[in-house]
């Protein structure tokens, strides 16, 4: 194979949004994968494109629109180099359930664009159901599973025939890797999976630590295993391995290392369940907290396998756990193979609210079995644990999972597209389903994005009502105004209060507005300087550490007891932490 670098080979990854948890790092081992093997190296460039949809110039345009404006800046060269390649132009998508339409879109539009450019596709959408791909989505390869081993296979054999396709006799090609010219669908390449002690880090070797959008936002994916031990029908992973294989310790350890000194700030794990092995959990948690104490990080947990130690152990560190209730309905649960014992489930998150552990829930509605009354008393079990935040989904039936395959029976009615949204079910029809998802939309934006958890079952007490009951109201209130989907704690607060203040009048308890709406704007400012490093003024009507006492937990003692106090605040970020100052 000649030295010249006569080829080039592009990754494409598709973010849906810019933050620090939008890392491509599917397409970033890919991109590891090639530069690692020496014949690849020798031959071709290797490079990462990474966009992100909700930037300019994707924002606001179709997946098709966007994936043709992708296709002209890659075409372009910018910011690939494909318009200097000099053979061979290989190009890869990453390709999930939010960004299949804008990858195929752009694939198409590379097929015209750059005449012979072969073009494959990896990810979950291709390999919970490869046999939905065919030609006419501008694909030729389609890698599923794991795909750094099938990549590099594809990326040699190209090479070494220097062609756009793989030409040649069948004896100087891999077996896996023929190509059919006149096939209806795209070839599809499959390998068994790697070995993870010999996979290059897409960390260690620079590909994530020097992109733009990492450098920018300071978050890294960490990758700690593969496989998942569990079978939850709604899941990709119900029909992958159940054995769970871990990357070496010694490769964890450098990865976290190159995290701290290269800036890295949040930190979110990839692991389906982290404390599914409790001592490898805990020896992981000994390890941030003696080298990356300094970051933030993010984990998802089974709340069934937490105890005290390892509650403590998360304490220690900077963290928030993010927990699968997905229902608080024993039935729904046993139907999509996630059976919870929903009093151990409570006895477990009370370990975490007692070591002071940040953490949040996720919902999901339209499962089978479920309805509009469930979900509600989901959402009312799942608030009365005191979540940090709640993630509430519809239910999307993905190619390939088990439930995909019992979609039938389940009498369930969903869109063939991505995002394969159900549509509606016996128990829950397409109006309950939308009232549901207006539902959840209030409870993100009052409770979630509005950082209420400190506060919000006090406020509620007095009003005597259930919090989904509070949230539908909420959302009767939101109609008609214009609020954005992402908006900012500030935002969230005006309309707090707004609509506070007129529960409070309807159910005749004015008398406790001065305390309520003092305890929000302080909780809000102290919220603030904590995340966003603000300073904010307040005019309070009773002192701050009144307001911070056990006692304003229950508003209507508090207000009978507590003597009004004018006060003038300072709320900053201090060098510990929030801090605030009497005017």
């Amino acid at each position: 194979m000649s030295s010249v670098r006569r080829a080039v080979i592009v990754l494409v990854s598709f973010q849906q949004q810019s933050s620090f948890q939008a890392v491509p790092l599917g397409a970033a081992c890919i991109v590891s994968a090639l530069k690692a093997h020496p014949a690849v190296a020798a031959a071709a460039s290797v490079s990462l494109v990474d966009f992100s949809l909700e930037d300019t110039p994707f924002a606001g345009l179709s997946p098709a629109a966007a994936g043709e404006q992708a296709a002209l800046r890659i075409a372009s060269g910018e910011p690939s180099d494909v318009c200097r390649a000099a053979g061979t132009v290989i190009i890869g998508f990453s390709v999930y359930v939010w960004n299949r339409l804008v990858a195929e879109s752009c694939a198409l539009k590379l097929k015209t664009l750059l005449p012979g450019c072969v073009v494959f596709a990896g990810g979950p959408e291709v390999t919970s159901a490869p046999s939905s791909w065919t030609l006419a989505s501008g694909i030729d390869y389609l890698l599923p599973g794991e795909g750094e081993q099938s990549a590099v296979d594809l990326a040699v054999s190209i090479l070494e025939s220097d062609t756009r396709t793989v030409a040649g006799a069948a004896s100087d090609r891999p077996q896996n890797s023929l190509h059919i010219p006149s096939a209806p669908a795209p070839v599809l390449l499959q390998t068994l999976p790697p070995d993870l002690s010999k996979l290059p880090s897409p960390w260690l070797d620079g590909t994530l630590v020097n992109l733009p959008s990492v450098r920018e936002h300071r978050g890294a994916l960490w990758e700690l295993a593969r496989g998942c031990p569990y079978k939850c029908s709604y899941c990709y992973e119900s029909r992958g391995t159940k054995k769970v294989r871990h990357f070496p310790a010694e490769r964890l350890e450098k990865e976290l290392e190159t995290f701290v000194s290269s800036g890295i700030e949040r930190v979110f794990i990839l692991d389906p369940t982290y404390n599914a092995n409790r001592d490898r959990a805990l020896t992981l948690l000994s390890l941030i907290e003696r080298k990356g104490s300094a970051l933030h990080f993010n984990f998802e947990v089974r709340a069934e396998h937490l105890d005290r130690e390892l509650a403590a152990a998360f304490s220690r560190i900077p963290c928030s756990l993010q927990i699968g209730l997905q229902s608080a309905n024993p039935d729904v649960l046993k139907a999509v193979n996630r059976p919870t014992d929903l009093s151990l489930f409570k006895k477990k998150i009370g370990l975490l609210n007692d070591a002071g552990v940040i953490f949040g829930f996720d919902l999901m509605y339209g499962l089978p079995g479920d309805s509009l009354r469930s979900f509600r008393s989901s959402l009312d079990y799942a608030i009365a644990l005191y979540p940090n935040n709640l993630e509430i989904f519809r239910l999307a039936v993905l190619p390939g999972t088990e439930l995909f395959d019992r979609a039938a029976d389940f009498g369930l009615i969903f869109d063939s597209k991505p995002p394969y949204l159900v549509v509606s079910t016996p128990t829950c029809p397409a109006q309950d389903l939308d009232r549901a998802e207006i539902l959840a939309r209030a409870c993100d934006i009052f409770y979630t994005q509005g950082r209420a958890v400190a506060w919000f079952l006090a406020v509620l007490h007095p009003l005597k009502l259930k919090p989904s009951q509070f949230f539908q109201d909420f959302a009767s209130f939101l109609s008609g105004k214009k609020v954005s989907e992402q908006s900012d704690q500030r935002t969230c607060e005006k309309l707090q209060l707004e609509f506070i203040r007129i529960k409070f009048r309807e159910k005749q308890k004015a008398f406790l507005l001065p305390a309520v709406c003092d305890t929000i704007a302080l909780n809000g400012a102290w919220t603030r300087a904590l995340a966003e490093g603000e300073e904010t003024r307040l005019s309070l009507s009773y002192h701050p550490e009144d307001l911070f006492s056990p006692d304003a937990m229950d508003l209507e003692y508090f207000t009978e007891n507590a003597c009004m106090e004018h006060c003038e605040v300072r709320v900053f970020p201090g060098a510990e932490g929030p801090d605030l100052e009497i005017m």
